[in-house]
This record gives C-alpha cells, sequence and structure tokens, in this order.
C-alpha cells in the first residue's frame, strides 16, 4: 500500500514540475496597469519532467480525491470529538481547518471532473493544467491535515491542573513571625579608664 502511495506522490511531484515548468505566472494587484511576470523555471531532470498518460493523470487525481476525502473525514470526526468534549478552542480551530477542507474538496472534485472531461475530448493541454491544479490542491490538503493536528495536538502541552506541595524543613525556628520580638539596643559600653 505504502509503495502505490508514494507512486502516486512521485507521479503528482513530477506533474507539478511539468505543469510549473510549462507556464508563468502573472500576478496584477487591483485596477493598476502594470503586470510583474515571474518565470517558473522546470526543477529535476529531463527524465523527471515526462508527461504523464491520461490514464496516469486519472489514476494520480482519483487517488489525490480519494486522500482529500479522507482527511476531510478525519478533520470532521476530530471536530465532534472536540465538541463532545466542549473544548471551544480546539472546536473552532478544527472548524476553521474543516470549513477550508470541504471548500478544497468541492474545487478538487470539479478539477478532476473536468480533467476526465479534458481527457475524453482529447484536449491534453486542458487535461495538464487541471491535473497540476489537482496536485496543488493535493499539497493544500496536506497543510491543512498538518494544521487540524496542530489544532488537536495542543492538549499535549496542557500541564493540567496546577498542585501545590508544602514542604516543612523541620529544623525551622519555632518562632511565630505574627510575634514581633523587641530587640533591645542597650548594649554594654566598654568603660573607658
Amino acid at each position: 500500500m505504502f509503495r502505490r502511495m508514494g507512486t502516486v506522490t512521485h507521479t503528482l511531484l513530477a506533474a507539478l514540475v511539468v505543469g510549473g515548468g510549462l507556464g508563468y505566472a502573472v500576478a496584477q494587484e487591483g485596477s493598476d496597469s502594470t503586470v510583474d511576470v515571474v518565470k517558473v523555471e522546470p526543477m529535476g531532470a529531463s527524465a523527471e519532467r515526462e508527461t504523464l498518460s491520461p490514464a496516469a493523470q486519472a489514476k494520480a487525481a482519483e487517488a489525490a480525491v480519494a486522500n482529500a476525502t479522507a482527511s476531510c473525514g478525519a478533520q470532521s470526526q476530530a471536530l465532534q470529538s472536540a465538541k463532545r468534549e466542549k473544548d471551544i478552542i480546539r472546536a473552532t480551530c478544527l472548524d476553521d481547518k474543516l470549513s477550508q477542507c470541504t471548500a478544497n474538496l468541492q474545487n478538487i472534485r470539479r478539477r478532476e471532473a473536468a480533467m476526465n472531461e479534458a481527457i475524453a475530448e482529447g484536449d491534453t493541454g486542458r487535461s495538464s493544467h487541471e491535473f497540476t491544479v489537482i496536485g496543488v490542491l493535493s499539497q493544500k490538503f496536506k497543510m491543512l491535515a498538518q494544521a487540524a493536528n496542530q489544532c488537536v495536538g495542543q492538549d499535549l502541552f496542557d500541564t493540567g491542573d496546577t498542585q501545590v506541595k508544602e514542604e516543612v524543613d523541620l529544623f525551622a525556628p519555632d518562632e511565630d513571625p505574627a510575634v514581633i520580638t523587641p530587640v533591645s539596643h542597650t548594649s554594654p559600653r566598654p568603660s573607658v579608664e
């Protein structure tokens, strides 16, 4: 099972490298007419940049959607547990992560459907684009799962209620600190003869 997941991960990573090497990222701020263009350089050897077959893309996308669905399910269970335990801080944190997970799950399912449609139509450019987006969303799910684990993991740092232990030194003086003992200021003076 882990070998298969490793293969899927390598396939998604290769697709991200291919997609990143093919395109440019364009960002435009507000209504300004200036455009910043950042060229994305391909990484790795040329063997890693090979395009996946449509069947391999479909299989990898299906696995990514299955992993995303499982991740959202686990976060939902953790949220229900936090609500049962009435842990408001953990519930709030998990609710935020689950909302993001659910929105991204809808997106990755739409992208998978669009990719499968593009494969059926023979549009390799569009299918490769959708596959690249699925790879990016898959990475987003991994980050959301880590963030959700941090929400749950906060109780690892909770040390519990503070306990006070008293230790009495048996050799301490038995004086009552509430009673002030007068100190005499008269001291015998040496006689000067």
